[in-house]
């Protein structure tokens, strides 16, 4: 396994004229080990785009291989929303690079605090209505099914994301400023439950956070009422949200033409103990 110490000799080497020299560096790169994108990071003003074009898919098996080696990181944690928060940094972080520290937690912090100092007492409702309507954070109805709109970083700085991914940022806000917001495992789109005055309310998170209450889904369901109430009272544990997002993951990558993601993130679902 190759070193710092001999990675500039392989970025020279990258783009060699001879393709057996190439072949060989690319060996030694895929060897090196899952900090190797850190590495690089001392040698970014060498890597050309015609290097870099070289590199990506090693860079991609790379961060393959570190998420594969540290997912169960998030597991680990026995609070809920700390855990939930863990793993949605990980999937951020294999798409956004292994380079530095991840940014994921400043963000909601700085969200988090503006929130608190705007609305001091403020409750679920003057949430919803912050992140999804003054912030204006909303759905990607355009591009749906981009694979960085699992991306909570993506989500946050582009104000974009699917139901799942704009429900656990309204969930990992609020339990930063005192709120219970759970996940609900509503068939086929994603939503928020909060509870006020012993009415369960769903909210809406991909449609600017739009209430749902009981009696609204009783028309909405129709027949089907008693066992959607069943889902909904359910506890959604971070396992459930998490398994949810790899299945979005595998179908975003493949609608992409990306299968080498798509069947990582379909592996990942199988190897979990969930």
């Amino acid at each position: 396994m190759s070193d710092i110490t001999t990675l500039q000799y392989l970025v020279d080497l990258v783009d060699d004229e001879t393709e057996e020299v190439r072949k060989q560096i690319i060996k030694e790169l895929i060897n090196y080990g899952t900090n190797l994108e850190q590495d690089l990071h001392e040698f970014s003003d060498e890597l050309t785009e015609a290097k870099l074009s070289i590199l990506e898919p090693v860079l991609q098996e790379n961060r393959r291989q570190w998420l594969y080696e540290n997912w169960n990181l998030w597991q680990r944690i026995d609070d809920e929303y700390e855990s939930l928060e863990k793993g949605m940094e990980l999937l951020s972080a294999f798409q956004d690079g292994l380079t530095e520290e991840s940014e994921l937690t400043t963000l909601l912090d700085s969200l988090s605090e503006e929130f608190m100092n705007k609305f001091p007492y403020g409750d679920e409702f003057d949430l919803a209505n912050f992140l999804f309507r003054e912030k204006n954070i909303t759905g990607a109805k355009q591009d749906y099914y981009n694979p960085r709109n699992s991306n909570l970083i993506y989500t946050i700085k582009h104000k974009q994301g699917l139901p799942i991914t704009l429900t656990v940022l309204y969930m990992l806000i609020g339990a930063r400023a005192g709120l219970f917001i759970e996940g609900c495992n509503f068939p086929g789109h994603f939503l928020a439950k909060i509870k006020m005055d012993e009415e369960v309310i769903l909210v809406d998170c991909f449609n600017q956070g739009r209430l749902i209450y009981e009696n609204e889904l009783q028309k909405m369901v129709k027949e089907s009422y008693e066992a959607v109430m069943k889902i909904i009272t359910a506890h959604t544990n971070p396992p459930s949200i998490i398994r949810r997002m790899l299945n979005n993951l595998a179908n975003a990558y493949k609608q992409k033409g990306d299968q080498v993601n798509s069947d990582f993130f379909s592996g990942l679902i199988k190897v979990t103990t969930w």
